[in-house]
């Protein structure tokens, strides 16, 4: 499971040897090739990984989705500090050389890694400095993780080092807190934290049922519109299939250590809930993960509805029934709030691109994100038509009662989904891409950067959306 709304903030050169692939081969005039040699000679130590090596093969085996390890760089770069990724980013836009860019390397769709080209893993700019402010964590206070944030140190398409921050650049501070792959390399956040006291924590798991389900999520969306905010308390809901079992996973978190009350009268199978550190709250979700798995994701946001959230369940169980043959198949529909008390706080923070469209209906919201799993590659094509259908139809289906809102999140947004065009309206589409003809204007982040969600060029492009770092031009 994955938690938009939970903040947690914490923002070799291997020379050629007999255990690497030698940059002397059959294609090394290409520009790939060309560019990992020029790097392999100007990085310092331990910061070049050459296929074969075992820092490379350990980073192709690290990612999320096992979609992207099918992908294979001519290298990768590893940056200990945002000089080496201005110095990559030179090196690369000199050479026109395809890139892509890892952070976290955890997202729903291929965009952080590249086949040929050169991949930048900024696992190394892990460094951590606090500076506590403020007395509290959660959304109901200080809105999304975004609204926090107050510099952003990054390197744009020229290599040069910049600061954008509400006094320095503050044109491209506000685009970065929805920048996908158009403005630059973030190399640092710095952001608000708050003191961390008790938190109460867990999960509940029933199982799923036609009469006991509707009134948990009945009573979900009462909680969040009426003691959510009292409480300081998030609840999602998870609904979903794994191996054959079918399982209503509600998950907790509250600054408020009195416990909440089941959402059900169904007795649970499982509670973990406890008051606990928020730090181990979080260990105790990473068990949650599906690792090691090809995966398709699709978002959508919606008003509150109970019967269309149960009617979406049901609608995945029809589609993936037919796809039950599929070797390690699971499937989850996760279900998120977004009140108007986190909009009302992140208006009091500062301004985001996404903010007019999220806000436009004034409701409390519900950010759903579908998420299905299995084992093979040969699967692949089944197993997106699957998730095709079960989108289309939950957006259609929200757009005809009316409950559908536009906004789109992009990290649990697929490659399909017109992130850009959807979740930001025409004025603040047309601002971000002045921000855009400000910093690149010759579109080099576009033409190089491979993966990510990019701006539309004009209006007359508004569905253009994601670039596959898998594309065979690469």
């Amino acid at each position: 499971m994955h938690f938009l709304l939970f903040p947690v903030f914490t923002v070799a050169l291997c020379r050629a040897s007999q255990s690497q692939t030698p940059l002397g081969v059959v294609g090394d005039n290409t520009p790939g090739h060309l560019c990992c040699t020029v790097l392999s000679k100007s990085l310092p130590e331990l910061a070049l990984h050459l296929p074969g090596s075992l820092e490379y093969d350990r980073q192709q085996e690290t990612y999320y989705l096992r979609q992207q390890t099918d992908l294979l760089p001519f290298c990768r770069v590893s940056p200990a500090t945002p000089s080496e990724v201005a110095l990559t980013i030179k090196t690369l836009t000199k050479h026109a050389c395809h890139f892509s860019v890892r952070s976290g390397g955890h997202m729903g769709c291929v965009g952080s890694n590249t086949d040929g080209g050169v991949v930048l893993d900024l696992g190394r700019l892990d460094g951590i400095d606090v500076d506590k402010r403020g007395i509290s964590l959660l959304s109901f206070q200080h809105g999304f993780g975004s609204d926090n944030v107050v510099n952003y140190q990054v390197v744009l398409a020229d290599g040069s080092i910049v600061d954008a921050n509400a006094t320095f650049h503050p044109d491209l501070f506000w685009a970065l807190k929805l920048g996908g792959t158009n403005f630059g390399i973030v190399t640092r956040f710095d952001v608000l934290t708050y003191p961390l006291k008790d938190v109460w924590s867990g999960i509940r798991t029933y199982p799923i049922t036609a009469h006991e389900t509707p009134q948990l999520l009945d009573n979900w969306i009462s909680f969040t519109q009426d003691s959510a905010s009292v409480k300081e308390e998030l609840q999602a809901i998870c609904l979903g299939r794994h191996n054959t079992h079918e399982r209503a996973i509600v998950w907790h978190a509250s600054l408020d250590t009195s416990p909440s009350a089941p959402l059900t009268l169904a007795a649970s199978i499982i509670d973990t809930t406890k008051t606990t550190t928020l730090l181990d709250a979080i260990h105790d979700l990473q068990f949650n993960f599906a690792d090691h798995k090809r995966v398709r994701w699709f978002t959508f946001t919606t008003r509150l509805d109970a019967s269309f959230l149960w009617d979406v369940f049901s609608r995945a169980k029809e589609i993936y029934d037919e796809l039950e043959h599929v070797s390690g198949i699971h499937w989850d529909v996760l279900i998120q709030p977004i009140t108007r008390g986190f909009s009302a706080a992140s208006s009091e923070t500062g301004e985001n691109p996404f903010r007019n469209v999220l806000m436009e209906s004034g409701d409390d919201l519900a950010l759903v994100l579908l998420s299905a799993y299995w084992d093979h590659r040969a699967d692949d094509e089944a197993m997106y038509d699957g998730m095709r259908k079960l989108g289309s139809w939950s957006e259609d289906t929200a757009r005809q009662r009316g409950i559908l809102n536009d906004f789109i999140y992009l990290n649990y947004a697929n490659e399909e989904q017109p992130v850009y065009a959807r979740s930001v309206n025409r004025d603040d589409l047309a601002r971000m891409r002045k921000v855009k003809q400000t910093y690149d204007s010759e579109d080099v982040l576009g033409r190089l950067w491979k993966g990510g969600f990019k701006l539309p060029h004009d209006s007359s492009d508004e569905h253009w959306g994601f670039e596959s770092a898998a594309r065979t031009e690469l």
